[in-house]
């Protein structure tokens, strides 16, 4: 022990032990029976009536009830902590009779017991006036105790409403004002809202009324407060009505003025959990048609934490699991809702129950993204947030079949994580409410996409239709060209004319060009009959296309396909063409890596049958340049090429006609490494394929 701390408890002892001494705990009394006598003249009963607040607003009820308390009850002083996050009761309003004391006596008697313990001490300071229930150095404290008992506790110490905020050595001093008050006892009483929970009725503490009187508190006394204190728990319930109120019209706002970027709804539900409703941290992962969940936002308050913290752990997890992984990247932080193996995700547990889920474990959230193998660094991750519980609050949208049903078309799910024991039921039910605002305004943002999205294909189809034409005008360039050279060529003698035809490369490449044009007119967008394929076959068909051996000259191409058929309905040409766009697109970003790097990539096309389900998995892998992880979102967006060329309506097209067919296509990539495109589509068994 150093001399200092030595110093520091001899000093505390001593000061303890003379504060004991009877002449000063006498004087402490007549100092403060002195102020009383000074104060009393100044502030008239009537007055301190009359300059009551008027104020709208919680803090104002709240400090409306204690002065009521006193002015009307006659209690010499009043307080209320409400219950909050963390579960800790800090003081909201206070209030001690005027003709006893006023606000400059209470700061002088607060004055002296900072002094003493050598930090600022206020009442009125909720950072500082604040206890917490499950911390056992506050155990004894009367408010404490009270929240633990489910009902009023009595106290004949004034003090025991101020430990261990006010330390032992300052109790001489609250001793002290207790005798110049003339305080005979003090109580503490919890006050509840009644809810629901599962059928049953059960209450939520939502803080502690205290009182001081001069007098012994009777059984009269303590309904009259219980009945103050069903006051304030109605004020607060109020309150908190009010506030889900107030966040849907935010939302409803943010929303309205957000439509065009669904990402930034995401990051404003996020913030919102966070900075309006006070939790730890905050993450939204919507519902995608793969029936994966990837959290798109993620949010930790600024008090606890900012994102290069988060980087740091990340980077610890990514260590012990042996891969990267970030939580806020969709590649490698998605759960599937169907599969097996995420069954134990509180994500999934909250989906499939259709109600928000708690856990004691911050690693449900994670589990099985981040193997149990890891599960130690979350925990750590856990402690040093401080965090107690995690929710999971799934959001869905009501819809109307056409045969008049309703049905709940999952949307997503937000996360919270809280330093309080257990998310009380009203925390749980505004939730709820701020996840279904969540899905009207993601649907809705989805709804404009979607529109926005058909504008501009309109556009593009326009652009399209103009190709066309001036392909079509090129074309009959070409093929004049080509008529006159064959006109000349009939025209001499068979000696001459084979002399020309070995000088003719000008005419072989125009006519390569007009294959080339045949080619672009022969796009997916035209009328065609639908028939039963093998999806195998349209692979290799793809590979053909593109004369992998010509057009991709150093790049190993390998093929993987199943032995038995993959039937679907669907147009040969147009299921082609779709393999060709993802197939092009590998073969390209690998010959761009091979420019950089001077290494031969290679390009891997794999199907099977996905086991335990009606699907078809076909995948499309290169060790090409990858995908930047902030365009990942972007490539399946019309207009948009990452090689500033073309139109920018492959991929677009290609995802769009594989959900027409029922399927999905994700994507995985990692930049520098390479992508691997995944398609899968319904499997349909037992039908006659017809040749393609």
């Amino acid at each position: 022990m150093s001399e200092i701390e030595q110093r520091s408890i001899l000093d505390a002892k001593v000061v303890s032990w003379m504060m004991n001494i009877s002449p000063v705990s006498w004087l402490t009394e007549w100092i403060v029976r002195r102020w009383m006598r000074q104060r009393i003249s100044d502030v008239t009963f009537r007055e301190a009536t009359l300059e009551r607040a008027a104020a709208v607003g919680l803090e104002a009820m709240l400090q409306s009830i204690v002065e009521d308390v006193v002015d009307v009850l006659g209690y010499t002083g009043a307080m209320v902590a409400t219950y909050e996050h963390g579960d800790a009761l800090p003081v909201r309003a206070f209030y001690v009779d005027p003709r006893l004391a006023s606000s400059e006596d209470i700061a002088h008697w607060e004055d002296q017991i900072s002094r003493l313990v050598g930090r600022d001490i206020r009442i009125t300071d909720a950072q500082v006036a604040r206890v917490y229930i499950y911390e056992e150095k506050y155990a004894g404290n009367l408010s404490v105790r009270a929240a633990k008992a489910g009902g009023p506790v009595l106290s004949d110490a004034l003090y025991d409403l101020f430990r261990p905020i006010a330390p032992p050595a300052s109790r001489p001093i609250v001793r002290g004002i207790q005798r110049a008050l003339g305080i005979r006892q003090v109580i503490a009483v919890p006050f509840f809202l009644e809810a629901e929970v599962e059928g049953q009725a059960t209450r939520e503490m939502v803080g502690n009324l205290f009182a001081a009187k001069r007098t012994r508190i009777s059984e009269q006394d303590r309904l009259l407060l219980s009945a103050f204190g069903r006051q304030a728990a109605a004020a607060i319930d109020s309150e908190r009505r009010r506030l889900q109120i107030e966040i849907a019209q935010k939302m409803t706002y943010q929303v309205q003025t957000s439509l065009h970027d669904e990402e930034e709804i995401y990051e404003w539900i996020a913030k919102g959990i966070v900075a309006d409703l006070g939790y730890v941290g905050a993450m939204v992962a919507p519902y995608e048609r793969d029936g994966s969940m990837p959290v798109q936002a993620l949010h930790l308050d600024p008090a606890f934490g900012d994102m290069g913290d988060i980087r740091r752990w990340e980077k610890q997890l990514s260590r012990v699991i042996g891969k990267p992984i970030s939580v806020d990247d969709p590649d490698t932080s998605r759960v599937y809702v169907h599969q097996e193996a995420y069954k134990d995700n509180l994500s999934v547990r909250a989906v499939k129950s259709g109600e928000p889920v708690t856990s004691d474990a911050l690693y449900d959230l994670f589990r099985p993204v981040v193997p149990l193998s890891a599960q130690h660094v979350v925990q750590g991750i856990q402690q040093t947030l401080g965090i107690q519980q995690v929710i999971a609050a799934p959001f869905f949208l009501d819809t109307v079949t056409e045969a008049g049903e309703t049905e709940r078309e999952l949307v997503g799910n937000l996360f919270a994580a809280t330093r309080s024991q257990t998310f009380k039921p009203s925390e749980i039910a505004l939730l709820d409410a701020f996840a279904q605002q969540a899905a009207a305004g993601i649907r809705n943002a989805r709804l404009y996409r979607q529109a926005e999205e058909q504008r501009m294909a309109a556009q593009m189809f326009g652009k399209m239709a103009f190709s066309a034409a001036t392909a079509v005008h090129e074309m009959r360039n070409h093929v004049g060209v080509l008529r006159v050279y064959l006109s000349m060529l009939s025209s001499l003698p068979p000696e001459q004319a084979l002399g020309q035809l070995e000088r003719a490369d000008d005419v072989l490449a125009r006519m390569d060009q007009v294959t080339e044009i045949l080619d672009t007119l022969g796009e997916p967008w035209r009328r065609v009959t639908e028939q039963w394929v093998d999806v195998n076959v349209c692979v290799q068909n793809a590979v053909e296309r593109l004369d992998l051996e010509e057009t991709a000259e150093g790049v190993e191409a390998s093929l993987d396909l199943t032995e038995a058929a993959l039937p679907i309905k669907t147009s040969a040409d147009m299921l082609t063409e779709a393999f060709r766009v993802l197939i092009k697109n590998a073969v390209e970003a690998v010959k761009e890596r091979e420019s950089e790097a001077q290494v031969i990539g290679q390009v891997r096309i794999a199907s099977r049958r996905v086991p335990g389900s009606e699907e078809m998995m076909i995948t499309v892998a290169d060790t090409g340049i990858g995908i930047p992880r902030q365009q990942r979102h972007k490539i399946f967006e019309i207009g948009w090429s990452s090689k500033g060329v073309g139109m920018g309506f492959g991929l677009f097209w290609t995802r769009d006609y594989v959900q027409g067919l029922g399927g999905y296509i994700d994507v995985e990539s990692e930049e520098g490494e390479g992508t691997t495109f995944t398609v899968r589509l319904p499997l349909a068994e037992g039908e006659e394929i017809e040749d393609v």
